[in-house]
């Protein structure tokens, strides 16, 4: 083998060894970028979850106030009622209405031609 034929061989694996560690590079910059699309997702998820959490939360404590309150029309109180207990609200709020305000929700009266609960 001649010194030139030496020389083109150690240049061509070093080519070659340039372009692999350039790939490989490039994957593991891909690979990073897509750990921190899978992190941002998944931290955007348990965000959402715990926001999904509140509204529910919050959602049946405005139930349970317009259940409880005696200053809102019993129309109101009685379709609160029935979606709180429909939202699988429990306990006491659910128990009054159950006891005080369904028993309206069955009384239903003739009003421009539709049914309507009685209020």
């Amino acid at each position: 083998m001649e010194n030139s034929e030496l020389i083109r061989l150690i240049l061509l694996f070093g080519s070659v060894a340039g372009a692999i560690a350039g790939v490989a590079a490039l994957i593991a910059s891909a690979v990073r970028a897509v750990k921190r699309v899978i992190r941002w997702f998944t931290d955007l998820r348990e965000s959402v979850d715990m926001l999904v959490k509140h509204d529910r939360e919050q959602y049946l404590s405005i139930l349970r106030l317009t259940v409880m309150s005696e200053h809102i029309p019993l129309s109101e109180r009685i379709a609160a009622g029935k979606a709180y207990a429909e939202a699988g609200g429990n306990g006491d709020v659910k128990r009054y209405y159950e006891s005080r305000l369904k028993p309206y929700d069955t009384i239903e009266r003739k009003e421009n031609g539709h049914e309507q609960p009685y209020v």
